[in-house]
């Protein structure tokens, strides 16, 4: 483990049976890594890096009828169970948000995420909350067009109380970006993205526990990426590139790339519930070598107000 940075830290789809066996493999699967040095079997497993993380989660956020701020009035409450837990690890995570326009264009989100022993394993881990996640976002259009818009925000994230040490890095990360989205080919119905923003890292009481190919101080990052709306499913193919040797001083980049496929699942036509099942795909390169791998997540929606 490299020492931290001592830097200050600054449609419907059917049947359901389908959806639900693919949703049950759960997050995580294949992964090949290329690495000099072997964790020990009794060290637990460190998390992903927060540059991972948000990238994973953008088939779940980009919203294909820009802008991506919802509508004046908009309340939305979300769950993200992470069924793969059943099979790797002896608590299940369970992540609950809400996000709401408060006024128009502006939009302030929530995420609290808890654990508990699911009783398949080790009954030891016990339960409890791991991470706290608060945001605001301002978006614009481009000159009044509901196809294109930029916006501006700021994501904050903690870790909670004292959960097993492979749930948080122990971090805080404050994360201000700006980002804009645009179409590329309209008879295609693409839809392009770009993101710059920056990590800026806040040392907790808890140990230290960066994931693999986790940057261990403060950095800037660029994403960009084009996705595809078709009839009953998005394909999306992101690019990544974090490096801490602008805000650190440290030198290292990490590369990734990310292909997605998300598929809306409602069970009623005109729902307020909608489920977003999503496989995805990782390869990334850092300073820890070569991370290739695959995962399926399933994430649950229910818009409780909409004006």
């Amino acid at each position: 483990m490299r020492v931290p940075s001592q830097r200050p830290a600054l449609s419907r789809l059917r049947p359901w049976w389908i959806a639900g066996l693919l949703a049950a493999l759960g997050p995580s699967a294949l992964r090949a890594q290329d690495s000099t040095a072997s964790a020990t079997a009794d060290q637990p497993t460190p998390p992903h890096s927060h540059l991972v993380e948000f990238v994973d989660g953008l088939p779940d956020l980009i919203n294909f009828a820009l802008p991506t701020v919802g509508p004046n009035g908009m309340f939305r409450l979300y769950v993200h169970p992470h069924f793969g837990d059943f099979l790797h690890k002896d608590y299940l995570r369970l992540p609950v948000g809400a996000r709401v326009t408060v006024v128009p264009h502006v939009e302030a989100s929530a995420e609290l995420d808890s654990y508990f022993t699911h009783g398949l394993g080790d009954n030891s881990a016990g339960y409890g909350l791991y991470k706290l996640l608060l945001g605001l976002k301002n978006e614009h259009s481009l000159d009044g067009r509901a196809d294109a818009g930029w916006n501006m925000g700021m994501n904050f994230s903690t870790p909670l109380s004292r959960p097993p040490l492979e749930l948080t890095d122990g971090y805080r990360h404050t994360l201000p970006y700006s980002g804009a989205t645009y179409p590329l080919v309209h008879k295609w119905k693409i839809v392009g993205y770009s993101t710059l923003g920056a990590d800026l890292l806040s040392h907790t009481a808890l140990p230290s526990m960066f994931g693999r190919n986790q940057l261990h101080g403060n950095s800037l990052s660029f994403i960009t990426g084009a996705a595809r709306d078709f009839s009953r499913f998005q394909v999306s193919m992101t690019a990544t590139y974090a490096t801490t040797s602008v805000l650190s001083n440290e030198s290292n980049s990490v590369f990734g790339l990310h292909p997605s496929i998300v598929i809306p699942v409602r069970p009623l036509a005109h729902s307020r519930m909608k489920a977003l099942l999503t496989f995805s795909g990782r390869t990334v390169w850092g300073p820890d070598g070569r991370e290739i791998g695959v995962s399926t997540s399933l994430r649950v929606e229910f818009d409780i107000k909409k004006k």
